[in-house]
Formats: structure tokens, C-alpha cells, sequence
């Protein structure tokens, strides 16, 4: 009995000591547009534009690894170690004799990764969504994914988010953070199926699409579950390095 009471007391204390922790990060979510070809394929300016904002976690899209459209560069590792950051590539196909899918950077180093490739019917190519876990070093726990949905339609988007959905909620208990370019503006298919699930953070915020002028919002930072706030949300605008505009946020998640 006496033991069962000392279990039962640390279970208890654990419960409480979650309740009431805040996690707060600031996030980027970049696509650099066909592996970074407005930089030549060069890391160097896409790690000065993102020491600038200093983000604790990077999602990447369009990232080529060992392309010969690169020259065989092994980009995201390249990126990591300009930036001292870790880093998960997820592969969705091969191409030009190397990979091109989505990337994660992370200050801290993360101790589980996994991924899902999307391919439904009719879809021209698979669309890769990588994910980390990460202890924050307040001890916090946290899920980052990067994500590039497809192009052609709605149909096919929504088909990309339920393999995503499918894949990743097989653990629904841990804070997550779904970001990337979708292809879809907010008031489409694509969008009103994933709010089903997750939380669209930057709700009524600029434009992301095309860079120099944007005219659309085709690039989101998602949460799960739908209790993120944003402190401040930047839409970072680098014609010179993509045809997409950046996501730059601080985020707070309450226990």
C-alpha cells in the first residue's frame, strides 16, 4: 500500500508540473526555391538572412541533395554547419541523380526523426513532410515538421495532409509544429480540410506568394493542438534568394 501511495504521488507531481509550462520559440519556414538556384545553389546568403532572425528551428523546401543541378552538395548539411544548427533531410523523390524534398534545422539536437511520402493518384511527383523531436532546454517537448505540399489540386492536397495526419497522429499527445509552403490560399480546400486538425497561427496575416510583390498566402506555420499563439509574425520579403517570401514567428504553447 505504502508503495502504491509513493507511485501514485509521483505520477500526480509529474501531472502538475506540466500544467502551466509556456513553451516559446521563434520559427522560419523558407522555401528556396528549385534547391536555391537565385544564390547559384550557395548556403552562405541564405545563412546570413537567417542569422539575422535568429530562429531556434528552420523548415526548408525544394532542397536538393547531391543534385547535379548543385553540383553534388550535400545542401542542408552545408546550411547546418554555416548556421552550427542540426539538421533532418526528407527525400521525396530522386533527381538528377540526388534527392529533392524538405529540410529541418534545429538549435538543439533532436532525439527521434521520421517522415511520410505523399504519392496519391494523380499526383505528378511525391511530396516528402519530415519531422523532429526535440527537448527544449527547459526540458520542454516539441515536434517540428516541414512540409511541401502539391501543386496540382486541391484534391490532391488533401490527400497530401491525410497521409501527414495519418502518419504523425499516431502520437496525438505532443505539441507540434507543421510549417511550409501548402500551394493553397487560406480560403481553399486544401486549408479548410487541414483546420480540421491543425491551427493556422498567422490567420490574417500578408501575403507570401510571389516574392517582391505578393499577392497570395501560400505559406503557413500550423499547430497542434489549436492553442499556439503568436507573439509577432513577420513576412520577410527576399526576392533576391526565392520566388516565395519567408515566415519568421514567435510562438508561445501553454500546458
Amino acid at each position: 500500500m505504502k508503495r502504491f501511495l509513493i507511485i501514485l504521488s509521483i505520477v500526480f507531481l509529474s501531472v502538475i508540473s506540466a500544467e502551466g509550462r509556456t513553451i516559446k520559440i521563434r520559427v522560419m519556414t523558407m522555401n528556396i526555391k528549385e534547391g536555391g538556384e537565385l544564390a547559384s545553389h550557395e548556403t552562405g546568403p541564405f545563412a546570413e538572412c537567417i542569422k539575422e532572425y535568429d530562429p531556434d528551428v528552420i523548415s526548408v523546401q525544394e532542397v536538393d541533395n547531391m543534385t547535379i543541378r548543385n553540383g553534388g552538395k550535400d545542401w542542408l548539411s552545408e546550411l547546418a554547419a554555416d548556421l552550427g544548427m542540426f539538421q533532418f533531410y526528407g527525400k521525396s523523390f530522386t533527381y538528377q541523380d540526388g534527392g529533392f524534398g524538405v529540410g529541418v534545422l534545429c538549435k538543439y539536437p533532436f532525439y527521434k526523426a521520421d517522415k511520410v511520402v505523399s504519392y496519391p493518384s494523380g499526383a505528378r511527383e511525391p511530396r516528402a513532410t519530415a519531422w523532429v523531436y526535440l527537448e527544449l532546454p527547459d526540458g520542454n517537448i516539441l515536434r517540428i515538421a516541414a512540409t511541401h505540399l502539391a501543386v496540382e489540386s486541391d484534391q490532391i492536397r488533401v490527400s497530401n495532409i491525410a497521409d501527414i495526419n495519418n502518419k504523425m497522429f499516431i502520437d496525438d499527445s505532443t505539441p507540434t509544429l507543421l510549417m511550409g509552403d501548402f500551394n493553397a490560399d487560406p480560403d481553399s480546400e486544401t486549408l479548410q480540410y487541414a483546420m480540421f486538425k491543425w491551427q493556422d497561427i498567422g490567420k490574417g496575416t500578408g501575403d507570401t506568394y510571389p516574392s517582391g510583390t505578393p499577392a497570395s498566402r501560400i505559406d503557413y506555420v500550423m499547430g497542434y493542438p489549436k492553442t499556439w499563439k503568436a507573439t509577432s509574425y513577420e513576412i520577410v520579403n527576399r526576392p533576391d534568394l526565392s520566388d516565395h517570401c519567408f515566415v519568421v514567428a514567435d510562438l508561445e504553447f501553454e500546458y
